[in-house]
C-alpha cells in the first residue's frame, strides 16, 4: 500500500469540491461524454473549454488559432471506443491495452490532420476528460512519476504496461477513495483520473 495516496488524493479532491474552481472542468467534460442527448458539436464546446482550463491553450498551443470545432473529428473517433468509458460498473485494464493504443493512434493521427501536433500531454488530457480511461501525462503528472521512479512517463505500450501494474498493486486503496466520494459526495471518479490526482499533486506539490 502508499502510505501517501489517500492524503495526497484527498488533498487535491478539497480543492475539487469548490464549485467554480477549474478542477471542475473535468466534472463537466467527463459528464458530457455520458450525456447521451448532446451531439458532436455540444460535446467539442465541452471538450474545448475544458482543455482551455487545463492549458492546453496557451500562446504557443496551435489549438489557440482554432476553433471548438476543430474537436468535431476526435468526438466522432472517440465515440466508437465507449466501451473504454470507465463507470462505476466498468473501468479500463491491463486487457483493454491493445484497444488503448489503437486510439490513442488514431487520435494522434486525426490531429496531425489538422494541423495540430498530437502531443502526449493532448491526447492524455483528452482520453481523461471524456472516457477517464488514462491519467493526463502533462508536466506535473510526469513529475510526480519521476520522484518515485515509477516507468508510466509516455502513451507507449512499455509504459502503458507499468501504469496498469501501479493500478493493479494500489487497486483497493483506490476502491477506497472511489467509494467514500461516491457515497458522501455523490460524485464517481475513475481510478485513472484519481492516480491523475495523486501523481499531478505530488508533482505540483515538489516544485
Amino acid at each position: 500500500m502508499n502510505r501517501n495516496l489517500s492524503s495526497t488524493i484527498l488533498d487535491y479532491l478539497e480543492n475539487s469540491h469548490n464549485v467554480n474552481h477549474r478542477y471542475k472542468s473535468w466534472n463537466h467534460c467527463f459528464a458530457a461524454f455520458g450525456n447521451s442527448t448532446l451531439n458532436k458539436t455540444e460535446l467539442s464546446l465541452n471538450l474545448g473549454f475544458y482543455l482551455a482550463s487545463w492549458g492546453m491553450y496557451r500562446g504557443s498551443s496551435q489549438l489557440l488559432q482554432k476553433n471548438y470545432l476543430v474537436h468535431e473529428g476526435a468526438v466522432i473517433i472517440i465515440e466508437n471506443y465507449e466501451k473504454l468509458r470507465c463507470g462505476i460498473n466498468n473501468e479500463v485494464n491491463e486487457g483493454n491495452l491493445d484497444k488503448l493504443l489503437l486510439l490513442i493512434n488514431n487520435l494522434k493521427m486525426y490531429y496531425t490532420s489538422v494541423n495540430v501536433t498530437p502531443t502526449n500531454t493532448l491526447i492524455s488530457k483528452i482520453l481523461l476528460g471524456t472516457l477517464g480511461c488514462l491519467p493526463a501525462f502533462d508536466r506535473y503528472f510526469i513529475e510526480g512519476v519521476k520522484s518515485e521512479n515509477f516507468r508510466f512517463k509516455s502513451l507507449n505500450k512499455k509504459s502503458l504496461e507499468n501504469l496498469f501494474i501501479f493500478l493493479s498493486d494500489n487497486k483497493e486503496e483506490l476502491l477506497d477513495i472511489q467509494e467514500k466520494e461516491r457515497i458522501n459526495k455523490g460524485m464517481f471518479y475513475p481510478k485513472m483520473k484519481l492516480i491523475d490526482m495523486y501523481f499531478w499533486n505530488h508533482g505540483y506539490n515538489t516544485n
